[in-house]
């Protein structure tokens, strides 16, 4: 970590999810004296954060190869793994991550004298230009790309329900199923802040009392009480009714049959 922080720098924003380990006070404080803001995302709500999952995803196929077919430990081939991802050219930028950040598609062990300008000196003087023409493409395709995204995802997207402080709700966290009879909604919580981009901040009211969390107007669903008698009384009273009136009719309709007989 020393030596990438010497080498690269901090990053200006850690985007993670609410898993304890980045939600942890002593973490927090860490990454925050190094002037990194951390930026947690909603959970179920991956989406929103589309490049970043997909880098993940990317990260994940390639750890899985390692450890099950060439039988490595996954913590001994993350640098290589790294590595091939900073030198592939990118889909969408069409320019490797490496060539973005120092304007050479060079390899790691070129990476230290490229940031001396040591390697490079000299020998091309239009490298710094070149890197920010090529930065600047990259920045419009990513734009160009994201609109196509979001016109796709919003094609038939409605506009989601409001809620408000006090709403009794449940939520839909189809991740943390445990079978095919598992409901997939976790609650009931109470919304007890109302926060940008239809998002809410709910307290839990059973299990772990008192925790709080976030969830998005697509994924909560009102919850209406529970099933008691005095709350289903209103419903057998007017089944009964119905059922009371069906019958009378059925035997003012027998009546005259019967007779005619």
């Amino acid at each position: 970590m020393t030596q990438t922080i010497s080498l690269f720098g901090t990053p200006k924003r850690l985007v993670c999810d609410r898993s304890r380990m980045f939600d942890n006070r002593e973490f927090l404080d860490w990454i925050t004296g190094f002037g990194v803001e951390v930026h947690f995302i909603t959970p179920e709500m991956h989406q929103e954060n589309g490049q970043v999952e997909r880098y993940c995803r990317t990260v994940l196929n390639m750890v899985r190869l390692e450890v099950n077919y060439n039988k490595n430990e996954w913590p001994k081939v993350l640098w290589k793994l790294q590595l091939v991802l900073n030198i592939t050219k990118h889909k969408t930028t069409q320019c490797s991550a490496l060539n973005l950040l120092v304007g050479s598609d060079n390899t790691t062990p070129s990476i230290n004298a490229l940031v001396r300008d040591i390697t490079c000196e000299g020998t091309n003087p239009n490298r710094q230009a070149m890197r920010e023409l090529r930065r600047q493409r990259a920045d419009r395709l990513i734009n160009e790309n994201r609109e196509r995204q979001d016109a796709y995802v919003n094609k038939n997207r409605s506009q989601p329900k409001k809620f408000h402080i006090n709403d009794l709700v449940y939520v839909i966290k189809s991740s943390q199923s445990t079978g095919k009879l598992d409901c997939g909604m976790r609650g009931p919580y109470k919304v007890i802040a109302v926060l940008p981009n239809d998002r809410y901040e709910l307290r839990l009211l059973t299990g772990s009392y008192g925790k709080t969390s976030q969830a998005a107007a697509g994924y909560m669903v009102l919850w209406r009480g529970e099933w008691t008698p005095d709350t289903c009384a209103g419903f057998f009273e007017i089944y009964d009714e119905s059922t009371e009136v069906e019958d009378l009719a059925d035997d003012a309709g027998a009546g005259p049959s019967s007779a005619s007989s």
